[in-house]
């Protein structure tokens, strides 16, 4: 199972939620390719962890590894890009 995602602020005004997509957009865009694409099978396409690990070609074990490496990384990559803001 990926690691749970922390629980959210109530949706700002529209204005913001463009930003943040933008914000998480950029993020990705710093994670290696290999966590973008576990992040993309488990959250973005709902894969279970052995749908993501059949598409990936990897073992269910390194999805739920990847998966908690890359939320990791993605959340660091978060805050330093709101640290340049």
């Amino acid at each position: 199972m990926p690691a749970p995602i922390p629980a959210r602020r109530p949706a700002g005004n529209a204005g913001e939620q463009v930003v943040n997509r933008h914000l998480v957009a950029a993020a990705l865009g710093r994670l290696t390719r290999e966590h973008r694409d576990v992040l993309r099978e488990c959250y973005f396409l709902s894969g279970s962890v052995p749908q993501a690990a059949d598409a990936l070609g990897i073992a269910p074990g390194m999805v739920k590894s990847r998966t908690y490496y890359a939320l990791r990384a993605l959340r660091l990559a978060i805050e330093e890009l709101r640290d340049v803001e």
